[in-house]
């Protein structure tokens, strides 16, 4: 997905809180054009009801919606123009009659027009431009029913299922590279004489990381092992959508082959698990969590309080959240290193670990693996692409294209990066998708990013401590993910506080 095309889903919501703003409202309700602008939020709602799947569908080289989006990009930044622009006039005609109680207007930027609200409605400059802007929204609504958009109902993505991990825990990667501190203090809390642990009180170990690191594939090793003894093991493939009922059953089947889950309620699927979980030491693992929660993951955990002490759960995650929220012990896993990547590399590139029968490829190789910034996941991506190819030519053709521009049925680093995107809050998307501006390289300042986001109105706390300060924790919230996982460095991030 274009990076311009984050602000869509971040510019939305800005819309639908100018339109929802009473001083708006009634300054338009006085002008004539309130319905005019009820009528916006409701087209705009059905936009909104449309734009993940418009957005996936670009993702697979759909021309017609991608000019759909374009259009629309266009036109949410002209409205939000107009709406700034209404609004200060609003603000104005609020001041001229209270002149006592507001003298903030006085600061603000002279707009284009500094009439009365009758004069504003004969302006013929303005009545033409909200003309204008009516029909391109109309066309905009028309073109998106030709288009056969699906509504979201309340999914994240068309194409969130291809984020998902194969739910197959059968064998483990042919080609594991380093981990292997990680591996043992995993095994070893796996294997360590109880303490005075109740059932109640089970044991969550969670692997944390950003997408695309390595935490299932660390998880699988561990599965497979052959030294772990456990009367009960299951996997469940869990992702964005945290449904209790789904994994319940998913790990009933697992647990019990000749079990038939189909149709079956919660409370049934709950009862038969605990059952077969009774008296036994048993060893789950969640991969891939986002839910933060709390109490759906407590009515997940009901049946696995009847099972033996010395049972373990283990679960992965790109959130820090999830692991407080789980109680769990942290692994963190960082990005590998140079080296590890090459072998990596040459393993799914190659078919062997090392370049000594290419050597003529290896200074390129080594070039692609710096672009993946230590995630195996784009180290094998990237590989995959050029599996039994040792052409120079074609592994400078992949040197010199950039990773988040290959087709997404190719490369599955994408679909991670998106969700990512789609689990930050509304507020941080928006001040996230605004560091599109800088260029490849930037060294971003706190101090000023935090500036520019207070002056485009994305930071909403009204005075100018509190907003500066909400500006800070919005920063926070971003960068922390990094910081926690050990990889600002090796992400090309560079981070300057004045």
């Amino acid at each position: 997905m274009p990076i311009a095309d984050l602000f869509l889903g971040a510019l939305l919501p800005v819309l639908f809180e100018m339109l929802a703003s009473h001083e708006l409202l009634n300054f338009a309700r006085r002008v004539g054009i309130d319905k005019l602008l009820k009528k916006w939020e409701k087209m705009l709602t059905s936009i909104d009801q449309v734009l993940v799947d418009a957005e996936d569908r670009q993702m697979t080289g759909d021309p017609g919606v991608k000019w759909w989006l374009e259009d629309l990009r266009n036109l949410t930044y002209d409205i939000e123009d107009f709406l700034d622009e209404f609004t200060i006039n609003s603000m104005e005609n609020k001041s001229k009659a209270e002149p006592d109680t507001s003298k903030v207007c006085a600061l603000l930027p002279s707009c284009r027009f500094k009439l009365s609200p009758k004069a504003l409605m004969l302006d013929h400059t303005m009545r033409s431009k909200i003309k204008k802007m009516d029909g391109r929204l109309q066309e905009i609504i028309a073109r998106k029913d030709v288009l056969s958009l699906i509504e979201n109902r309340g999914r994240r993505s068309a194409y969130h299922q291809l984020d998902k991990p194969i739910p197959s825990t059968n064998g483990t990667e042919p080609c594991f590279i380093s981990r292997e501190d990680e591996k043992r203090e995993i095994l070893k809390l796996l294997t360590r004489e109880e303490d005075n642990r109740t059932c109640m009180e089970l044991e969550v170990i969670a692997i944390v990381g950003m997408g695309g690191v390595g935490k299932t594939a660390l998880a699988q090793q561990i599965y497979n092992h052959p030294h772990l003894t456990f009367d009960e093991k299951a996997w469940a493939c869990v992702s964005d959508d945290f449904n209790v009922l789904s994994i319940t059953k998913s790990i009933l089947e697992t647990i019990d082959h000749h079990l038939s889950c189909e149709g079956k309620t919660l409370n049934w699927l709950q009862d038969e698990l605990k059952k077969n979980l009774s008296g036994k030491k048993y060893f789950v693992v969640l991969d891939d969590i986002w839910n933060k929660n709390y109490e759906n993951w407590t009515i997940l955990l009901k049946p696995f309080q009847s099972g033996a002490k010395g049972s373990k759960i283990i679960v992965t995650t790109r959130d820090l959240d999830v692991a407080s929220m789980a109680n769990a012990r942290l692994i963190t896993l960082k990005v590998l290193s140079l080296d590890d990547c090459m072998t990596l590399f040459a393993s799914h590139a190659l078919g062997v670990q090392n370049f000594a029968h290419h050597p003529d490829l290896e200074v390129l190789g080594r070039k692609i693996v710096e672009k993946c910034k230590g995630l195996p996941l784009a180290v094998k991506a990237l590989a995959g692409l050029l599996r039994t190819k040792v052409s120079p030519h074609e592994w400078e053709a992949i040197l010199n294209s950039k990773i988040w521009n290959l087709p997404e049925e190719r490369i599955n680093i994408l679909p991670a990066l998106k969700l990512s995107y789609l689990h930050l809050h509304c507020h941080l998307r928006r001040c996230f998708a605004y560091c599109a501006i800088f260029p490849k390289g930037y060294e971003i300042q706190r101090d000023e990013v935090i500036r520019w986001w207070i002056a485009e109105g994305l930071v909403k706390e009204k005075e100018g401590k509190d907003r500066w300060n909400a500006g800070l924790n919005y920063f926070n919230e971003l960068v922390q993910p990094i910081l926690a996982q050990g990889s600002l460095k090796s992400s090309g991030i560079k981070i300057i506080h004045l």
